[in-house]
């Protein structure tokens, strides 16, 4: 491996890998391996799993989570993957599309993913292994969450407190100063009103956009 290569590995072998491999390429590094449960790789070549990766990790500058985060399940999944990384101590380094506009004061966590279209407004925060999905935006002061996936094309105010854990889905609004709890899961198309606690799922209703409590 040349001073000037960087290889990244990816964790997980779905669609969402693609995106990542893409941000990743246009971020300098090189994708040619995959870790996957599945024995396969939509990007690059299958190389086992966790284990296989731990063996490898010299090979590569660092890792990619590839996960998506589309349900609780894949989101406690992805929990579990960050923390075995943690564990290993595998650097994991933030991705951003040069497509995106990211503001002056926004600090990235370790294994964030900014896609492209995503704009990030001021002073913001993003957690560590957050996703801020395709046209998503972020407003000023807003915190979102370790391992938190803002879905595409969803508006999450200023000053909004996203918890860990969560998920926000497409197309959904969240309203200026409002705080959405640990582990909550917001659905596609919510407009939301008031602050959601831990844990809660919310739908919109069928005959109103306003979002309802589903959980």
């Amino acid at each position: 491996m040349t001073s000037e290569t960087k290889r990244l590995a990816l964790i997980g072998g779905g669609g969402f890998s693609k995106e990542i491999a893409e941000v990743a390429q246009l971020c300098g590094y090189t994708v040619e391996a995959t870790y996957s449960s599945q024995p396969s790789a939509q990007v690059g070549t299958y190389r086992g799993y966790l284990d296989e990766l731990l063996a490898d990790r010299a090979e590569f500058d660092g890792v990619a989570l590839a996960v998506g985060g589309v349900s609780r399940a894949a989101i406690q999944a992805r929990a579990e993957i960050i923390a075995w990384l943690d564990r290993h101590a595998l650097p994991c380094p933030p991705l951003v599309s040069p497509h995106a506009i990211v503001s002056q004061g926004v600090v990235l966590g370790a294994g964030a993913f900014v896609a492209h279209g995503v704009i990030v407004n001021v002073d913001a925060r993003l957690g560590r292994f957050s996703v801020l999905n395709t046209g998503v935006i972020i407003g000023h002061d807003t915190r979102i969450g370790d391992n938190t996936t803002i879905s595409p094309a969803a508006f999450v105010a200023g000053r909004c407190t996203i918890g860990a854990d969560g998920l926000v889905g497409p197309l959904a609004k969240v309203l200026q100063g409002l705080t959405i709890g640990e582990r909550a899961m917001v659905g596609m198309g919510c407009t939301v009103l008031r602050a959601v606690p831990d844990d809660a799922v919310i739908w919109p209703r069928p005959d109103n956009p306003v979002a309802a409590d589903r959980g």
